[in-house]
Order: structure tokens, then sequence, then C-alpha cells
């Protein structure tokens, strides 16, 4: 399966030697944050014992799409995305989704940076 033009405008943003040396995600949605966190774990067993991705393991077809870029990436890349966590200083978060993400991330352990939710930041204002 192909990914669709939005999931590959984004893995061709985090490709993009600025964005390499950003520190700081400003995300709308949790994709790329989620994307980064998927790609260090399957990055981890990929190293350990060369599993890749398991685009069955899941009937949701936009992890489906997640997974299918983290899958080609591990076979040019195999570090991209630990080497985008050692960099990053944290994320900020708008979607009510994405929070909801990262909260159960920092519930399980495994928010991998820190994040703020900006639907609770004064710097937004509602009129």
């Amino acid at each position: 399966m192909a990914p669709p033009p939005q999931a590959m405008l984004q893995q061709s943003t985090l490709s993009n030697q600025r964005w390499v040396k950003a520190n700081l995600i400003v995300d709308d949605g949790g994709d790329t944050t989620l994307l980064i966190h998927e790609g260090v774990k399957a990055e981890g067993l990929f190293e350990k014992n060369g599993t890749l991705p398991d685009l069955a393991s899941t009937d949701n077809a936009e992890f489906q799409i997640v997974l299918t870029i983290i899958k080609d990436g591990l076979k040019t890349e195999p570090k991209r995305y630990h080497k985008m966590k050692q960099r990053l200083v944290g994320v900020s978060e708008e979607t009510t989704i994405g929070v909801k993400r990262l909260y159960q991330m920092q519930a399980n352990g495994t928010l991998l940076f820190p994040a703020i939710n900006i639907n609770d930041s004064v710097t937004k204002s509602k009129i």
C-alpha cells in the first residue's frame, strides 16, 4: 500500500535538512509525535533481532501507513528516529486526540520527551 500524499509530505518534511536540525515539534494531531515514538520502538526491535513492523498487526489504515513509513525507512536509515529523539526537547500539541495520546504515553511511561497541551496554555486565546 502506497502512503497517501499527506503521509508522503510528512516523511519528506522529516527528511528535509532544515527539519533534521529542529529540536521542537509543533504538532497538530500528534502524527509526527506518534511516528517518532513508533519509529524508536521499531528501530529497537530491528536492531535487536531484525524484526520489521508488521502491517497485519493492526486493522487501522492510518496506523498501517505509519508502520509502512517506518518499515521503508529502516532499510535506508535504521537510526533515524533515535537521532530525532536525542535532539528533541519537546512537543506542543493542540488537538484533543493528540493531547489524549500524549497523556496516555505519559501514564504508560513511554513519553520520550516533554509535552505541552496548547489548549490549556494561556498563550492560546479563544474569542
